[in-house]
Parts: C-alpha cells; structure tokens; sequence
C-alpha cells in the first residue's frame, strides 16, 4: 500500500474516531492539531523497517497546492523515519535476533508490523522526543512553558500510536499482510487489496458513510453531562458518545475487511 492510501485512510478513520475524542473534552484546539499530526506521522511509521518508504523521504508528486505540501513533508517525515529506524527498529530487532538465537531477523512487515513492536516503538520515541525536549528547550524556557511541552508531547505520541496502529489495519487488507502477534506468534491476516486495486475506492466510500454518520451524530450525542466524562464518576449519559464512533469504525473496517477478502493465514 502506498504512503498517501495509508495517510488517506487513517485520516478518514480518525474523522470516524473524532467524536469520541471530542466528547471527553480533554483536548483543546492546539492539542487536537497536535494530536492530528501524530496521526499523520504514525500512518507512516511502521514503515520505517523500508529504506524506500514515505516516512524516510516524505510524500512526493502531485500539483499546484497538493504539491507545496507535501515538499514539507520531506523535512518533516524523515527525521521520525531515520529516528524510529536506526535508534529504535535497528536495537530492538538486534535484542530479538540476540534472544530467539538468530531465528528470527530483521525484516520489512515484521516488527515494526506487529501489535508490540508498533507499542514499544511508540514508548521509546516518547522518551527520545521527551529527553530532546528537554535538551533544547528546559535551558531557554520557562518550566510552565516547559510543561505545557511535555503535555503536546504525550498528545503527539498517543496520535501517533492510533495512526500506526490503523497502519496494521490497513496493511492487513493487503497480500503481503501483518503477522500481529509477532514475534511471539504466527498468526497473519492479509487480503487480496494491491494499491491500483478498484476495491480502494468501495474502502474509501465505506470509510466515507462511517465519518459522516458520526460526524453527524456525535454531536447530537453531546447531551448534559457528557463532559463528565472528564469526572470520577460515570453517567449513562456517556455511554453513547464512547461506544458509538468505536462501533462505527469497527463495523467500516470490518466491512473493508470483507471487501478485500481479508482472512487468517
């Protein structure tokens, strides 16, 4: 799959999600920009296991307002990609290569590809990101400043860690497929989608419905005490606006799974 399908689908996943993120009311305008922008980076992270890929050299082609962004791309995407690459894949495949005697080796889709390494990849960046934060900025700002960082930083990295996950999602719909519980386990889905395939398009729209059905109803899910959610204690009032965009999205991709004939191999 190509790097602008996983950006497409994951920002349409994301608008499926929003609801959900706006009912708690825990984020503020720039924190949700922020937390976007992860996003946006963790639908490219996992590959970071390809010297090829997106995340190394950022997204290319395209015309007139579409191309001036994505040539900031290339200043952007690769400085995550040889990050998450030769400080966090390359040491981490070592330790696994060390611990399973040589068994099992670095490869693309494998680590970076699976349930844990794409969570113990996004711990790890958040300590880099956090110990260069504090390098660069504790000396030259205020330590409100300072915090007000460190709380974009945690909303950055949980952004990034939903991007890359709905990054498995997608990449399960393809042939090559993801090995989840690796390296512990086995266990592949993968589906017949290829990144000319017509099928994309029946994805898109899928994902399409979903977004507007929970755009559209979300808000009307924001009754009274909603925003308690933020509180200690629970109301039946929350119920709605949390399961809801969580079923919406399970059910859209569960059908793009159906589409793509994706199944256990």
């Amino acid at each position: 799959m190509k790097g602008e399908q996983h950006v497409f689908y994951t920002l349409l996943s994301l608008a499926v999600f929003l609801p959900l993120i706006l009912a708690t009311d825990r984020l503020s305008p720039a924190e949700l920009i922020v937390f976007t922008i992860g996003v946006f980076v963790g639908s490219l992270a996992p590959d970071a296991d390809a010297a090829d890929s997106a995340i190394m050299h950022g997204l290319a082609g395209g015309k007139g307002t579409v191309r001036t962004a994505r040539r900031h791309t290339v200043i952007i995407l690769p400085f995550f990609g040889y990050l998450i690459r030769y400080l966090i894949y390359y040491p981490i495949s070592a330790l696994v290569f060390i611990v399973s005697l040589g068994r099992i080796k670095p490869k693309h889709r494998g680590l970076l590809h699976s349930l844990f390494g794409t969570t113990v990849a996004a711990v790890i960046l958040t300590i880099y990101l956090r110990l260069i934060s504090d390098l660069l900025l504790a000396v030259f700002l205020a330590a409100d400043v300072t915090a007000a960082i460190d709380s974009f930083l945690m909303v950055f990295c949980a952004g990034l860690l939903f991007g890359a996950i709905m990054h498995l999602i997608e990449d399960s719909c393809t042939h090559e497929g993801v090995y989840w519980l690796f390296p512990f386990g086995n266990v592949k889905l993968s589906g017949t989608l290829t990144p000319s395939s017509r099928k994309n398009r029946l994805i898109v729209v899928v994902l399409g419905i979903a977004a507007i059905i929970s755009l559209t109803f979300g808000n009307a899910y924001r009754i009274n005490g909603v925003a308690g959610v933020n509180g200690a204690v629970a109301t039946p009032e929350m119920i709605l606006p949390v399961i809801m965009p969580l079923l919406y999205l399970g059910a859209a991709w569960i059908t793009a799974f159906y589409i793509s004939g994706t199944h256990r191999g």
